[in-house]
């Protein structure tokens, strides 16, 4: 693979001949990992032009580095670095510049201390690996999704692949969620009211941004997402934690003057409870009484083997109140990072 002409420059402060820095130019790049080795170097007619420098200089650096074993040549196909390239001591790395800002004055926030997990790369060699949100191959459908792929790369969609919807989502996978996915929890919503987003939680994040202040009062499930806690936390709103039962969360636990509801009633995280039909008409009384909105996050909706899913809360609400999450992480897998909100029309124009 050749490297790209665009990560080579010439620091204009740094000491030594033109063709010396360009040989430590090239060696540092080798040392440091950025260039591979078999990787092809651009010719030294490219190097030059692009550089502002006479060719030979640059031939003359290629040939003292071919010398010294960091590059190999293959006859007219070019210079490549060499598979033996030394760790000589003549080039010594170019020394760092110091920062100067103060960052514990020029951060306003923090961010970092908020709890986080950090999830073993080799997680799937231990026996028991309680580790969630991960894909099993053996169960992905590459066919459909390499030939999805090749169609969508293809230059018939290449208008839909590439347009720039400015404030609008994709209109046909609006359609699909509207017409495919929420139709199996009994949801029918419009394109205005529905918000594609960066995942679940991302949608999380939206609704914290719309709806809550410093004088509102946010209700969550104890034990609940740990992220979701992360957001409501940095949004500085009054927070009640609800401990939670056999059957998710308890309706007449909620406190009076609460605001918004998050609740992950088909299974809760991370008990993984399943929240009852007659409890989850409660919960809707409870949010009218309060007049409080709910939140639901309904990501892993598809993970129902036993007994078909029960109806979602946004399914039984007559008012409007609930907002609804979902997310293709478990459907298709994390990585993509595609979620969405759906709600009232004024709800999600302010979260667009």
């Amino acid at each position: 693979m050749p490297i790209p002409i665009e990560t080579f420059f010439l620091d204009p402060d740094a000491e030594g001949t033109l063709q010396g820095r360009i040989q430590q130019m090239i060696a540092e790049g080798i040392l440091s990992g950025r260039f591979q080795k078999n990787e092809k170097l651009p010719s030294t007619r490219r190097l030059a032009t692009h550089l502002g420098i006479s060719r030979i200089t640059v031939t003359l650096a290629y040939t003292e580095l071919l010398a010294n074993e960091y590059l190999t040549s293959k006859g007219r196909s070019g210079y490549y670095v060499s598979p033996e390239a030394p760790e000589p001591p003549q080039f010594k790395p170019l020394p760092k510049s110091e920062e100067k800002v103060d960052w514990t004055r020029a951060i306003a926030k923090h961010y970092s201390e908020t709890s986080t997990f950090e999830k073993p790369e080799d997680w799937a060699r231990y026996k028991f690996p309680f580790i969630y949100g991960q894909t099993d191959p053996s169960l992905f459908d590459h066919a459909n999704w390499r030939a999805c792929a090749m169609k969508a790369l293809g230059a018939k969609d290449f208008p839909s692949l590439t347009a720039d919807y400015f404030d609008r989502d994709d209109p046909e996978l609006i359609e699909f969620i509207a017409r495919q996915t929420l139709p199996r929890r009994g949801i029918i919503a419009g394109p205005d009211e529905i918000l594609v987003t960066l995942g679940a939680q991302n949608a999380l994040w939206l609704s914290t941004q719309v709806l809550l202040n410093q004088r509102r009062k946010a209700v969550i499930e104890n034990p609940c997402y740990p992220a979701l806690r992360d957001i409501l936390y940095q949004s500085r709103c009054h927070i009640s934690a609800v401990d939670v039962d056999d059957y998710g969360l308890p309706p007449h636990r909620i406190p009076n003057d609460s605001s918004v509801i998050f609740t992950t009633p088909s299974h809760q995280c991370p008990t993984t409870a399943t929240m009852p039909l007659q409890r989850r008409k409660a919960l809707l009384s409870k949010a009218q009484a309060l007049d409080a909105l709910i939140i639901e996050d309904d990501y892993e909706f598809e993970m129902s083997f036993l007994t078909p899913p029960s109806p979602a809360l946004k399914s039984l609400d007559e008012d409007g109140r609930v907002i609804y999450v979902g997310s293709f992480s478990k459907s298709l897998f994390p990585g993509l990072r595609l979620g969405y909100l759906v709600g009232s029309a004024a709800f999600i124009r302010e979260a667009r």
